[in-house]
Order: C-alpha cells, then sequence, then structure tokens
C-alpha cells in the first residue's frame, strides 16, 4: 500500500560511475512501492569521474531527479547535509549510491517507521563488512568514541536511513563546520529505530586508514570534553604523586646520604616532557575546532543545481546562518 505523501532520496557522488544508473534504477522502482511522489535528489561531490555526466543524463530523461554539483570535494557528510538541505520531501531517504546499501529495502524501512511511529529509522550492519583493518579500525573506533565521547552511537550503524520531515529539519539546524554525521543524527534525538541488514562489499572503501584516524579524532574532539577532563584528573594525579616523591626526596636529604640519580631524573624528565607534548597536541585539536567553528566559513558551496527546469543557483552558499 503506498503512501500519499512527497518521499526524498538523497545520495551522493564520489568515484560512482560503475554503479549510479543502476542505483538510479532501482532506488525509483523501490520508492514507487512506497508513494507516488518522488524525487531523487543526487549531490556531485567533486567526483573526479564522469559520474555527474551520467546523471545529468538521467536528470534530462526524468524530470523527478536533480542534481546539486558542489564546487570542489567538501566531504561525504558535506555532501550529506547538503543533499538533506535541497530535498523537500515529507519523508527523506538517505543511502549512499554504491550499492552496498540495497535501495530494495526501502518499503521495509518504511513500514517499521509507520509502525513504531518513529521519526527515524537508521541501517544497522549485521555484521561490519571489509577485511580485517576495516573490522578492527571499526571496532576500535567505537570503542574510543563510546569511551572518550559523552554521545553514545550504535555500533555499525549505516549511512542508509528514513527520516521524517521535522526530523530533517531539526537535524538541520546543527551549523557545525565540520559535521560528524552520525553523532549528530543521535542528538537530533525524536523517537528512532534500528534496521538490521546484511550490507555488501561491492566497492573498495574511499576511507584510508588516514581518514579514519581524522574522523575518530574528529568526532571525540567535537562531541566530547571528556578528554580535557582526564588530562585534568591524570594531571593533578601526577602533581599529587609529584609532590610525595619531593617530600620523600627533601626528608631522605635530611635525615641520611644522597645518592646520585642523573639516570632516574632523566627519565622522569623526558617522561614529562613527552607527557606534556601529548597534551599539548591534544589541547591543539580543541583549539583547531574552535578556529573553524569562529571562522563561520560556509559548510559547502553550491556550484549549479541541475534539474529538468534548467534552473541552477550558481555559488549559492549552503549552510550558513
Amino acid at each position: 500500500m503506498t503512501m500519499t505523501c512527497k518521499l526524498s532520496i538523497v545520495t551522493t557522488l564520489y568515484r560512482s560511475r560503475e554503479t549510479i544508473e543502476e542505483f538510479i534504477q532501482r532506488a525509483m522502482a523501490a520508492a514507487e512501492a512506497v508513494t507516488d511522489d518522488i524525487e531523487v535528489v543526487i549531490v556531485n561531490d567533486g567526483s573526479p569521474d564522469d559520474s555527474a555526466a551520467i546523471v545529468r543524463k538521467s536528470v534530462d530523461a526524468d524530470p523527478r531527479i536533480s542534481l546539486v554539483e558542489l564546487s570542489r570535494n567538501f566531504g561525504h557528510h558535506h555532501a550529506m547535509l547538503a543533499g538533506l538541505d535541497h530535498a523537500r520531501g515529507d519523508l527523506v531517504f538517505l543511502i549512499d549510491s554504491d550499492l552496498e546499501e540495497p535501495p530494495e529495502l526501502l518499503p521495509e524501512i518504511a513500514d517499521v517507521l509507520r509502525g513504531k511511529s518513529v521519526d527515524c529509522v537508521y541501517g544497522l550492519q549485521q555484521k561490519r563488512r571489509g577485511g580485517y583493518v576495516e573490522r578492527i579500525s571499526g571496532r576500535l573506533f567505537y570503542w574510543l568514541f563510546r569511551t572518550l565521547s559523552d554521545v553514545g552511537i550504535p555500533e555499525n550503524v549505516s549511512t542508509m536511513r528514513l527520516m521524517t520531515r521535522r526530523y530533517v529539519d531539526s537535524l538541520l539546524r546543527f551549523r557545525d563546520k565540520n559535521p560528524v554525521f552520525v553523532p549528530l543524527s543521535i542528538l537530533t534525538g525524536y523517537p528512532q529505530a534500528p534496521f538490521e541488514f546484511v550490507k555488501s562489499s561491492t566497492s573498495e572503501t574511499t576511507y584510508s586508514i588516514g581518514r579514519r584516524i581524522a574522523l575518530m579524532l574528529l568526532a571525540i574532539t567535537t562531541f566530547s570534553a571528556r578528554p580535557l577532563m582526564l588530562m585534568l584528573l591524570f594531571s593533578l594525579l601526577m602533581a599529587t604523586l609529584g609532590i610525595l616523591y619531593g617530600s620523600y626526596v627533601v626528608l631522605g636529604a635530611l635525615t641520611g646520604p644522597v645518592q646520585d640519580g642523573w639516570s632516574s631524573l632523566m627519565a622522569v624528565v623526558v617522561f614529562f616532557f613527552s607527557l606534556n607534548a601529548v597534551f599539548t597536541g591534544l589541547i591543539g585539536l580543541y583549539v583547531k575546532q574552535i578556529l573553524e567553528e569562529v571562522k563561520d566559513r560556509p559548510r559547502s558551496i553550491v556550484q549549479e543545481i541541475y534539474s529538468h527546469k534548467k534552473t541552477s543557483e550558481s555559488s549559492r552558499v549552503l549552510s550558513t546562518d
């Protein structure tokens, strides 16, 4: 049974030439089982291949499709939020275009949304995909984030999710210049429900180890001050131990002969200098986040909107107050 509401399908492009045509066909077919009023918003996140050219042909053939061209590569999370900003549906289905998340699951997800009366149904992988390194790095990320962050996120959560209009509008009120999508989606609140599925591994991930580490550091420093509190507690502990040890040394000097201790002294000095370097670097990450926010730069810039009406909004700035 179809619903009488407008449904927006939002996805992003980055090296997607092998899958984007099939994605559009399969996503459209899945959406038609949910409602007759459909739009597809595809965001080109500076893809270096001809993905955008392929989508333009689809736009010419189907008025329900539109292409949002960003002026450069801003990153996956920025592109997703830019797509949500352009979606006008009463329901918004966010999904990657690499077909690792089957668009055919949309009708089942819509049934969960209606049956549980929630505002967001998010995909949850039954088993994390990828090789040994990817699985280990994923577990490490979730463990560190749960330990150091104030925001609890489900493990192995995916991009795929179906959201109501009020949920999307509330999510877009967050103005983070370096957004991390999943924690923001949790902070948005509203009733949410998971949807377990099997995610396939059909393409090589664009998230290298370096990008994973950078994302982990960004997520932790953006959503928690707990590392700073741990630094403070550890510093207080070290100061207390230092005072106690200093008192012991003074007492020993007053009551007995003083032993040579150059090696142990240098070890202590090197340890505390190294500790200071680590703490300074961590504080620097927080200062960097503050700097990015106070600059108030746009989160992404739209170069062109290519739709069936051939309308464009050149150099339109998104996500600014």
